[in-house]
């Protein structure tokens, strides 16, 4: 059957026989295509948007280019009456899906079967796939911004190249699953466990606001702590923390101690950091890019591969209550940290104790190390062009 570029809005159209149909270009917006047979379909650019497909059978069915924003494809079951008596199914089967470029945004898929699906390139942003079995399916290089992902099973599943930012990815099933460059940008991850997935390449930043109640709340009372000079709120204390990936960038810190943090990956873009306590953190592959760092406590610290651009390293001024200057300084201290190939490049590091730390093949390009303490420091390999070294 050829319907091609029909238009069929809210069409009445449930249980309907349209296996192996021509439906390019057709337009269903609100239609009623509940456990319609559309295997086999060819539905490239079709409109299905905000139309009830709930329990359709799609195995099959080209959906390029196809618009299912807000579409319902939730498990349904049509029933009728069987000659011998009683009720039979008349939609049984698989409802997986083949689509490429395709659009579901906004598509409400929660509890659906989806195994061994093909939805490469496919918009999902906001769609809702709660406790969606999507095993073995390949959702690679998909926009699932802002989708709903708690509960699914993706065991097996490949979702290379993705982007779930700001998806919701508790009590996910991750076993086996291709997770390779996905983004992960204030994602939702509370409770999460990913190490059955392979995160290679992948770029994950966790927001403050999605972490557990308990730290987030131990962030906000330190900011409070620190606008009010300590009339509100509480020093944060977040010694042994797991905090990978978190995006703390712009966040005020100083003076917070994070003994033995693990800040792997973690951001503080722009953030202060003044007078803080980070000895023995693990802070690999950080980004602290103009961070203000004055009197920073980063004994033992692992720094690998963090980027330090233009943040500043230096002794803090000691003032006193009313904040005036006393004359007195209190150094950085990065005695026996690691450095090694961290990006110092127009870093200040001027008066720090850098006793004994570890910069081996580090970008020091441009930065400022006057009157630093670098006895025992190890510097092969490192980039010093127009560095100021100390005297």
């Amino acid at each position: 059957m050829d319907f091609g570029g029909a238009n069929l809005e809210q069409a009445k159209l449930t249980g309907a026989q349209l296996a192996s149909s021509m439906l390019k270009g057709v337009n269903f917006h609100m239609a009623d295509l509940f456990a319609a047979d559309l295997q086999n379909t060819d539905l490239r650019g079709a409109n299905l948007s905000n139309s009830d497909l709930r329990g359709s059978q799609l195995r099959g069915a080209d959906l390029t280019d196809a618009n299912l924003f807000g579409a319902d494809l939730r498990d349904g079951t049509l029933m009728t009456a069987a000659e011998e008596g009683g009720t039979k199914v008349v939609n049984g089967g698989s409802s997986s899906l083949e689509v490429e470029r395709g659009s579901l945004k906004g598509a409400n898929l929660s509890g659906a079967r989806l195994a061994n699906s093909v939805l490469t390139q496919t918009d999902l942003t906001g769609a809702i796939l709660r406790n969606a079995v999507l095993t073995d399916a390949d959702l690679s290089g998909s926009m699932m911004d802002g989708a709903d992902l708690s509960g699914a099973d993706l065991t097996g599943a490949s979702l290379e190249g993705a982007n779930l930012g700001s998806a919701i990815l508790t009590g996910i099933v991750c076993k086996n699953t291709n997770m390779r460059g996905v983004k992960l940008n204030n994602t939702s991850m509370e409770g999460v466990d990913l190490s059955g997935a392979d995160l290679t390449g992948a770029e994950i930043v966790i927001s403050v606001d999605s972490l557990p109640e308990e730290l987030r709340d131990t962030i906000r009372a330190h900011e409070k702590w620190m606008s009010s000079f300590g009339a509100e709120g509480k020093r944060a204390v977040l010694d042994n923390a797991e905090l990978d990936n978190v995006d703390f960038s712009g966040i005020n810190l100083s003076g917070a101690s994070m003994i033995g943090a693990s800040l792997t990956g973690a951001r503080f873009l722009g953030s202060s950091l003044n007078m803080a306590d980070m000895s023995g953190a693990n802070i690999y592959k950080g980004r602290l890019d103009k961070a203000e760092m004055t009197g920073t406590n980063l004994a033992g610290a692992d720094l690998t591969e963090a980027s330090m651009i233009e943040s500043d390293i230096s002794a803090a001024d000691i003032k006193d209550r009313d904040g005036n200057p006393t004359g007195r300084v209190w150094p950085a201290n990065l005695t026996d940290a690691n450095l090694s190939r961290c990006n110092l490049t127009s870093a200040l590091l001027c008066g720090a104790n850098l006793s004994g730390a570890n910069f081996n093949g580090a970008n020091l390009r441009s930065a400022d190390l006057s009157d630093a303490a670098i006895d025992g420091a190890r510097l092969q390999g490192a980039i010093i062009t127009e560095a100021k070294l100390p005297s």
